[in-house]
């Protein structure tokens, strides 16, 4: 079942497969536009909110193991074949259920 996740910076909304990869936001992570690199799966780097390049140890965790209003970082692609990943800081949606078919009689 797919997710619902609000990205940040574009306030776009999208659909993400539950195994998308995400990662917790440092606190330093700016939160305007900010673009979070992880290379070889573990390890990440950003320019933090003063504009120090940070370089540390990541481990990224589904997007599943999220809960709703939770603030994360997502990686933009869901392919688990890349080296290099870029993240977006993004907020995960409520889950908005499809509303029931009508039981009014038909016409």
């Amino acid at each position: 079942m797919p997710i619902s996740v609000l990205d940040l910076a574009t306030g776009e909304r999208s659909h993400r497969a539950h195994d998308t990869l995400t990662l917790d936001v440092p606190g330093d992570f700016p939160r305007a536009g900010g673009i979070f690199t992880v290379a070889d799966g573990f390890r990440g780097s950003y320019t933090a909110m003063a504009g120090k390049q940070v370089i540390r140890h990541v481990t990224p965790r589904p997007l599943s193991w999220r809960i709703e209003g939770e603030m994360c970082l997502v990686a933009r692609s869901s392919s688990g074949l890349r080296r290099l990943r870029q993240y977006r800081l993004c907020s995960i949606e409520p889950i908005v259920a499809a509303p029931p078919p009508s039981l009014a009689p038909a016409e």
